[in-house]
């Protein structure tokens, strides 16, 4: 009997425009395959005592066609800042991005292949 459960992971992220933080939840499929399926904004402290930030996942990260995007502005992708290693929004369209995290400037280029999650209950 295959086992049904899914493998679902919270990926912790800040909006690049509003600077505000909010929860992706990616789901497993394929193994090595990650879909961010739904965005919801969260207060920090609620994630951190969740514990969203403290798993990580390896694989291809893309998004289900019905993903919402950024709760906040709508974006519907993200960028890792490779200073702090924070996820934000992305519009797909910049070349260049500010980490609201640090601040830090940098180009988007390449895929994200890791990320740090936490698991959904």
């Amino acid at each position: 009997m295959k086992n049904s459960r899914v493998n679902v992971v919270i990926i912790l992220a800040k909006c690049n425009n509003f600077n505000k933080t909010f929860g992706i939840r990616m789901e497993e499929s394929d193994g090595t395959v990650w879909k961010g399926t739904w965005a919801f904004p969260i207060k920090e402290s609620t994630a951190h005592k969740e514990k969203y930030d403290k798993n990580t996942i390896h694989g291809s990260i893309n998004f289900d066609p019905s993903y919402p995007g950024c709760p906040f502005c709508e974006a519907k992708n993200i960028f890792l800042c490779n200073n702090c290693n924070s996820v934000s929004c992305y519009d797909g369209k910049s070349k260049i991005v500010t980490c609201p995290t640090c601040h830090n400037r940098g180009r988007v280029e390449g895929f994200i292949e890791r990320l740090n999650a936490g698991q959904d209950r």
